[in-house]
This record gives structure tokens, C-alpha cells and sequence, in this order.
């Protein structure tokens, strides 16, 4: 099977971090939620200025969570380049700095009133 140089970069990366696909063993409903989780701080870090092309890859993928058509194996894959552009986030910029972020205070502010 021929692969496109977007999945070598991720099989790459993926082997790279020393990890197995056994890691993620849940049902397909499972991982579409936690890719829908994932995919929602996402837009949270890009709506409140954080993100600065940490997630140019899962964009290229092109599997997002109301893509249920689509398989395990690319969920999972979608799943940990959320997690990879979410742990670059917390890598370049110190947690303490994320905190003082406005869209990050309203946030927080609005749960602590819950």
C-alpha cells in the first residue's frame, strides 16, 4: 500500500514517540468523542489567540469529528495530532502565560461561577 507523504510524516512522528496503536483500545464511539473533545480546545486555543500553526497538521489530515465514516485508525490518528499541537502549545508558551490569556480568564471565570 502506497502512502502519501502527509501519513510517512505522521508514522514517523507517531513511532518517534515510542507508542503503539494499542494505546487508544477503545470503541469507535469512544474515540470520535474524545477527538470531538480534543477538537473543541482546539478551537479554543486558535479563538483565543494561542494556537500559531500548532495544528497544520491534523488540518491536513482532514478527519474531524463528524467524519464518523471515517476509520479507527484515522480517528486515532486525528486524536494524537490534537494532543501533539496541544502539548507543542503548552511547550512554547508557559502555563502561567496561557492563565493570563483574556479569552482564558472569561473562561475560567465562567466555570468557577457554575
Amino acid at each position: 500500500m502506497l502512502q502519501s507523504g502527509l501519513t510517512k510524516k505522521f508514522n514517523y512522528w507517531f513511532a518517534g514517540m515510542g507508542l503503539g496503536w494499542q494505546v487508544i483500545g477503545m470503541h469507535k464511539e469512544e474515540l470520535v468523542l474524545l477527538h470531538l473533545t480534543l477538537f473543541h480546545m482546539k478551537r479554543f486555543f486558535e479563538e483565543a489567540g494561542i494556537a500559531n500553526g500548532h495544528f497544520n497538521f491534523y488540518e491536513q489530515m482532514g478527519v474531524q469529528p463528524v467524519h464518523i465514516h471515517k476509520s479507527k485508525a484515522d480517528h486515532k490518528k486525528a486524536i494524537l495530532s490534537l494532543c501533539k499541537g496541544i502539548s507543542d502549545i503548552f511547550k512554547e508558551t508557559p502555563p502561567e502565560d496561557v492563565l493570563k490569556n483574556p479569552k482564558i480568564k472569561e473562561f475560567l471565570e465562567i466555570i468557577d461561577h457554575q
